[in-house]
Order: structure tokens, then C-alpha cells, then sequence
């Protein structure tokens, strides 16, 4: 479980199972924010890319939400 502090730069970890703390740092499109959106230092942000990927990899994270599936179908009819 990520341990939020005060601020987001207080973050000790990130755990990879902890999907739910994963979920605020990825926006509909499934991408990851940026250092500027998330205000973590770049160790962190490292860290945090990795979860995130570890999830993705095991099934707790979708690579592509189900936003971005339904905009691009109504795009293309």
C-alpha cells in the first residue's frame, strides 16, 4: 500500500497491488502523469512507472481503459 503523507512528495512507496493508490496517477486515456501532474520527485515517479507496469503486467491495471475504447469506436462510425 502506498503511504501518503502531507504532500504527494511524502510518498514512501508504491506497492503494485495496491491498484486502488495506482488508479489516481493514470489519466482515461490509460497513460501515466507526468511529474508536473503528479508532483513527485523523479525517484518517485520512477518507482511509480514501475508499479504501475508491474500491475498492468499481472491483470490489476488495464493497458487501455474502457474511455479510451468508447471514443475511438465513436470515432471511427
Amino acid at each position: 500500500m502506498a503511504k501518503i503523507f502531507k504532500h504527494r512528495t511524502d510518498v514512501a512507496f508504491f506497492d503494485y497491488k495496491d491498484f486502488k493508490t495506482l488508479q489516481g496517477y493514470v489519466n482515461m486515456y490509460g497513460q501515466i502523469e507526468t511529474r508536473k501532474k503528479t508532483g513527485l520527485t523523479e525517484s518517485q515517479q520512477r518507482h511509480l512507472a514501475q508499479a504501475i507496469k508491474r500491475a498492468r503486467h499481472i491483470a490489476l491495471l488495464p493497458f487501455v481503459t474502457n474511455n479510451y475504447i468508447a471514443i475511438n469506436h465513436k470515432l471511427r462510425s
